[in-house]
């Protein structure tokens, strides 16, 4: 038996696809479905039924889920736990978000004074929504950081998991512009003329439904064509500044090109949505350091200047 066996079958339980699975995991479907096999062998029934697609799980594989997950949780605990009592002076906390929020927010909150002041060691996995869910739920990271958002999907509202607002953002219509500075795109154009559309791949299951949201409270449906997509706000920010269409971007990643004029926003405030950035965990399982950093954040939430770095840190963007 081997915990990559483990992580494997839940990869394939939450995707349903050997191919997407396996891509997640980051090796070649071949080995992932021997991967698989072997974990069959070894509990001596098949977990998966390969003869539908999307591939489902077998009876035996219902029964197995709950089990895997408390099974992987638990080894990740685990091991944090000994780290501890092993007698590091400060253990490694483990975060997971957004890759826009791992770029261009993490740097900066983890750097704040009030959160400085914290012995912290730290380490980040960069990941689209999905995985970063994902990556808290089997116990593989202590924290999540992501957007959320009241009209939004609901973000880890079942479940023994607790969260903080730490920051806020807004999600905003941006175009490249031409060399005087003007938008190459406009939205109040005439209904007939399209406008290059780059999107969110479906990779990321949370800021492209939060754009779908904005187009629905329109006035009028907009007429965009999709031409590009990606699950990276980064991505869609350089083919937005090639002046290859218009993106909504959150503006902590625009910031800066907006500054130098290289993009401009469009639409107005009908057109962006402000997002909350919130902290998960999952309650009443974490270390003696991430308790620490849990308790000093609900702490940091009482004081008023906290939550006015919030406005602050949105204004300087």
């Amino acid at each position: 038996m081997e915990l990559q066996w483990l992580e494997d079958f839940l990869e394939i339980a939450a995707t349903r696809n050997f191919s997407t699975a396996a891509t997640a995991r980051n090796i070649s479907q071949p080995a992932f479905s021997r991967r698989i096999k072997s974990l069959e062998n070894w509990i001596g029934a098949d977990l998966i039924d390969r003869s539908t697609y999307p591939v489902q799980l077998t009876r035996a594989g219902t029964m197995f889920l709950p089990g895997c997950q408390r099974l992987v949780r638990e080894a990740y605990r685990l091991r944090t736990d000994c780290r501890n009592v092993a007698g590091e002076s400060s253990a490694m906390l483990t975060f997971t978000s957004l890759h826009t929020l791992a770029m261009y927010f993490f740097p900066k909150w983890i750097g704040s004074p009030l959160i400085s002041r914290l012995p912290l060691r730290t380490s980040m996995h960069a990941a689209d929504f999905l995985e970063s869910i994902d990556h808290l739920c089997s116990g593989q990271c202590d924290f999540a950081i992501t957007y959320v958002h009241p009209d939004g999907p609901p973000v880890l509202e079942g479940g023994p998991f607790e969260s903080l607002q730490i920051g806020k953002d807004r999600l905003i219509l941006v175009s490249g512009t031409d060399d005087s500075g003007r938008p190459l795109f406009d939205i109040d154009g005439p209904e007939t003329t399209e406008i290059p559309y780059l999107a969110y791949s479906w990779s990321d299951g949370y800021i492209g439904k939060l754009a779908t949201l904005i187009q629905s409270r329109w006035r009028r449906p907009l007429n965009l064509s999709t031409v590009y997509q990606s699950g990276l706000a980064d991505g869609l920010k350089h083919m937005a500044v090639a002046g290859r269409g218009v993106a909504w971007l959150p503006q902590i990643c625009v910031a800066e090109a907006m500054r130098q004029g290289r993009l401009a926003q469009i639409g107005g405030q009908q057109m962006s949505l402000e997002l909350e950035i919130r902290i998960f965990r999952r309650a009443g399982s974490g270390s003696h350091d991430s308790d620490a950093l849990w308790q000093h954040l609900k702490q940091c939430a009482a004081l008023p200047q906290y939550k006015s770095s919030f406005e602050a840190a949105i204004d300087a963007a």
